[in-house]
């Protein structure tokens, strides 16, 4: 059993990133078979990880159609972050005040690499270092209900980022991020929540100018 969780997580994972930044296109159909075949693992990981994008709004299981890849709409941005945003900040207040010294060190470390991976405009990089910071936040606000209710939201934005902002200022996206982090490192509460509602006003503002069909400067 414990080696078939770990396999649906990998997969899962894999899946996930795949979705995210599109190397699965939105409306794509894929068959369970041609997963089995990709990823070299059996039907049951394969069966629990599309469980999961299901529930998690990825993917969506049709009749002759086998598992198809959620569509994008620009408006959906938008209505991503207004739940997000106060989970957002409940997170990062609680991980400033309770955070250990191997999360505010771990922060730090992302912390770094992030603004690495952004001067080296590596999306990949940056995708998994913001997915690793908000799994630290997630485990330092010793929070399991929220920080499980906004994972998927997160994964939702990390998918409309690489559609509609990928070819953005990197740097400004980074520096959004690397604020929060080190307040939260600093343990500084008070700091953390401000610049957690400043992280979600700038993407606010990235949804604003999707909805309005304008080009986004960063």
């Amino acid at each position: 059993m414990g080696e078939e969780e770990s396999l649906s997580q990998a997969a899962y994972r894999q899946l996930e990133e795949a979705i995210v930044t599109l190397k699965m296109k939105p409306g794509e159909a894929v068959t369970e078979s041609r997963l089995t075949q990709d990823l070299q693992m059996g039907r049951t990981p394969i069966r629990e990880a599309i469980q999961r994008l299901s529930w998690e709004g990825l993917v969506s299981i049709r009749p002759r159609l086998g598992i198809v890849i959620a569509d994008l709409h620009p408006g959906d941005f938008a209505r991503v972050l207004d739940a997000r945003h106060g989970l957002e900040v409940l997170l990062a207040g609680a991980a400033a005040r309770l955070a250990s010294k191997e999360e505010r060190s771990a922060l730090q470390d992302c912390a770094g690499k992030m603004k690495d991976a952004a001067s080296d405009q590596n999306l990949t990089a940056f995708y998994r270092l913001d997915k690793t910071f908000d799994g630290i936040v997630a485990g330092a606000s010793c929070n399991p209900f929220a920080a499980k209710a906004v994972a998927p939201l997160q994964t939702l934005s990390r998918r409309f980022w690489f559609r509609y902002f990928a070819d953005s200022d990197l740097d400004a996206a980074a520096w959004a991020h690397l604020e929060l982090m080190q307040a939260i490192a600093a343990g500084e509460e008070q700091q953390a929540i401000g610049k957690a509602g400043e992280l979600m006003h700038y993407l606010h503002r990235q949804a604003a100018a999707l909805i309005a069909g304008v080009d986004w400067a960063g």
